[in-house]
């Protein structure tokens, strides 16, 4: 193998993490530049709920017919309801963040929410081989 391919090889996964981030922070600044205040209070117990709704679909939908353990199925399920959470949760914060800064608070706030969720799923990834 080339030095030049080797080098490739070994940058590939900068990439993905670069990829995965940029998509998260580019998500993020979008949910914060279009935010409109409601009326409405924040109802974070919902938020929990449709996260532990979707996990359970997700962790279903990529169990079916695979033949894992339990042990697999909770871990997988755990970490998709933890990230679930963590943007459901944070779009209900909007509002919070909406209050004591505006909307330069908001996009800032949504924009470093995606960016971690972005590095989070990107950690998730296995490298191309």
């Amino acid at each position: 193998m080339s030095k030049a391919k080797a080098k490739a090889k070994q940058t590939q996964p900068y990439r993905i993490y670069a990829q995965y981030v940029l998509i998260g922070a580019a998500l993020g600044l979008y949910y914060g530049l279009f935010y409109k205040d409601t009326p409405r209070e924040p109802d974070y117990a919902m938020a929990v709920l449709l996260s532990i709704l979707a996990a359970v679909v997700t962790v279903i939908i990529r169990s079916w017919k695979k033949g894992r353990s339990f042990k697999e199925i909770l871990v997988d399920f755990l970490k998709i309801s933890l990230a679930f959470m963590v943007f459901m949760v944070g779009i209900e914060m909007r509002k919070l963040v909406f209050g004591l800064g505006g909307k330069v608070a908001v996009s800032i706030f949504t924009t470093i929410l995606g960016t971690v969720l972005g590095f989070f799923m990107a950690l998730k990834k296995k490298p191309l081989s």
